[in-house]
């Protein structure tokens, strides 16, 4: 996938997120780009390698700092989504000409949160989804359309949702008829689900539906 389709997503990879997660790589697919995150390859490369390696190809970033904080008595905030967005910012700053024109999305739980405890954040695209996996489709539908400077225009928040129900509960159905238990499916592989959504999006539907 070339460099002006793929897009980097930096965000936490635990079972709490995940409704949020899918929805938000159906959305990019749906779209006509490639999502791309450290989980989709081998666990033997070395994982910072492959964050830098996934910046450098990717034209967009999407960053979810709503977990960057502690969710519960005792439990320590998480700096990694920080980390990474700190490298994409660097990239575009430092990497050269080539990557002059990335462009970076901040999402977060709640409205301007990050804006009062991290100043230097200002001048990023910073949107709220309130753990909300709808409100999620549209602020990052209606972010690449905002970008989107082709006289096509995509398709609405809306529908885009009802597609994502539609698929989801088109695979479930595929699945258990195919054996896979509840957590087999809340537990698949990334780079499983993309190929399940790529497959859907590109009209092969009957494959979602069950036998």
């Amino acid at each position: 996938m070339a460099f002006e389709k793929s897009v980097f997503i930096n965000c936490p990879f635990d079972a709490d997120y995940i409704v949020l997660l899918r929805p938000l790589i159906f959305t990019l697919v749906y779209l006509d780009f490639e999502p791309r995150l450290s989980q989709t390859k081998s666990s033997s490369q070395i994982r910072i390698n492959l964050i830098k390696r996934h910046i450098r190809e990717s034209m967009f970033g999407i960053h979810d700092l709503s977990r960057c904080r502690p969710l519960k008595e005792g439990e320590f905030p998480r700096f990694n989504m920080p980390y990474e967005l700190g490298l994409d910012i660097g990239c575009i700053e430092y990497g050269g000409k080539k990557f002059k024109h990335k462009k970076i999305l901040i999402l977060e739980k709640e409205k301007y949160y990050y804006k009062q405890v991290l100043s230097d954040i200002g001048g990023q695209d910073i949107e709220n989804h309130n753990d909300d996996p709808k409100m999620l489709v549209k602020k990052v539908r209606n972010w690449f359309s905002a970008l989107n400077e082709s006289k096509e225009t995509y398709p609405g928040p809306s529908e885009i949702w009802i597609d994502f129900l539609k698929f989801s509960n088109g695979l479930n159905l595929k699945l258990k008829a195919r054996g896979y238990t509840e957590s087999d499916i809340n537990e698949m592989p990334v780079a499983d689900y993309i190929k399940f959504v790529n497959n859907w999006v590109k009209g092969d539907q009957k494959l979602m539906q069950a036998d």
